[in-house]
C-alpha cells in the first residue's frame, strides 16, 4: 500500500479551495484512480486541519 507522503511541489497544493473541492468531487463521480482521489482527500483533510477559527 502506498503512503500519502508530502508533495510540496504537487500541483494539487496550488489548487485554490474551490478547485479543490470541484476535482475531488468530480474524481468520485467519474470513479478516477483512487490514489489520486486519496492524494486529493489528504489535501482537503490538511487545509480543514489547517484552518482554526
Amino acid at each position: 500500500m502506498k503512503t500519502l507522503d508530502p508533495h510540496d511541489n504537487c500541483s494539487i497544493t496550488k489548487l485554490s479551495d474551490e478547485s479543490l473541492q470541484f476535482a475531488y468531487e468530480n474524481a468520485k463521480a467519474e470513479n478516477l484512480d483512487h490514489y489520486f482521489i486519496q492524494l486529493l482527500e489528504a489535501e482537503l483533510l490538511k487545509r480543514k486541519e489547517g484552518c482554526v477559527y
